[in-house]
């Protein structure tokens, strides 16, 4: 069941909701194949990949809960470490009190995504992978319509090396095509050749020769997605289950049960306490894990 205003849609069989409706096609016509929710998810992340990249790109991480009947979901955490030649004193050296929000490489990680839709693909998927892909791969190639998600993102991106795909056909503009053929490349290097061929390949070469130091092929050499014990709390009636740290999924666990203890208090009240306690434990989220962190923890 999905809202949409005040209408409400219902499905027999199975939903997909992504921020981009060519994402969320692309995993129902999945499912109508005879995929199964895994390759509908991963086909839809990849398209994501390709329309709106500053969301939900191959250059992030991955994490899952697949229900598959068991007494807990199947978790999927597929994130990266940072690379090894990362530093704490370097960035300090360099004025930096917290991580760099934008234009310094610094801040990436080895990237989780696409060991997270080999792992998905590998344990719950039914169709080939280049089926999978397919729609992902088609739009890199024959292009796509610019949403307004992007169209005001890639303005941060001028000029920064690797993004000159975007501007190859001018401003990006609002419903204007565009075509990604380095995405293509990628996703075929997937099929063809698995993790190795993308991290071991052109990918993992660009990574390593934009970190200048930051990663090495060992890095990359190691797979990040693993299956992990989800955490879970009672509330509203429910198991509520979410992957475990370095997800912030707990901050949703720590809404829903502080949102149960405070049921009973008036209307008025409930929204704004759960509003604050949500808050409290984002602030202390952000203290712990926001700020620069020290040589042992890199």
């Amino acid at each position: 069941m999905a809202f949409h205003g005040d209408r409400t849609v219902l499905a027999p069989r199975g939903m997909v909701c992504t921020v981009d409706q060519l994402a969320s096609s692309a995993g129902v016509a999945v499912l109508r194949a005879g995929g199964s929710a895994a390759d509908a998810a991963v086909a839809a992340g990849a398209v994501l990949a390709v329309t709106t990249q500053h969301m939900c790109g191959m250059g992030g991480d991955l994490f899952a809960l697949v229900h598959s009947g068991g007494p807990s979901p199947a978790t999927l955490a597929s994130v990266g470490r940072a690379g090894s030649g990362a530093s704490a004193a370097a960035l300090r050296a360099d004025g930096f009190d917290e991580m760099p929000m934008r234009a310094d490489v610094r801040s990436a990680t080895v990237p989780g995504c696409v060991d997270g839709w080999l792992a998905l693909h590998g344990r719950f998927g039914r169709l080939p992978l280049a089926e999978v892909l397919a729609p992902a791969r088609e739009y890199a190639v024959s292009g796509f319509p610019a949403s307004p998600l992007l169209s005001r993102a890639v303005r941060r991106i001028g000029g920064v090396p690797g993004a000159d795909d975007y501007f190859r056909s001018g401003p990006v503009r609002v419903g204007g095509m565009m075509r990604r053929p380095l995405l293509a490349r990628a996703f075929d290097a997937i099929v063809e050749g698995g993790r190795e061929a993308f991290y071991g390949g052109e990918f993992g070469a660009g990574l390593i020769d934009l970190g200048r130091g930051l990663f090495t092929a060992d890095d990359l050499a190691r797979s990040c997605a693993g299956w992990e014990t989800p955490l879970r709390v009672r509330a509203w009636g429910h198991d509520v289950w979410t992957v475990p740290p370095p997800s912030q999924g707990y901050l949703t666990l720590a809404g829903e049960g502080a949102g149960w203890l405070v049921v009973y208090a008036s209307e008025d009240d409930q929204l704004a306490k759960i509003t604050q306690i949500a808050k409290r434990f984002g602030a202390r989220s952000a203290a712990r894990y926001g700020r620069l962190v020290n040589e042992d923890l890199v």
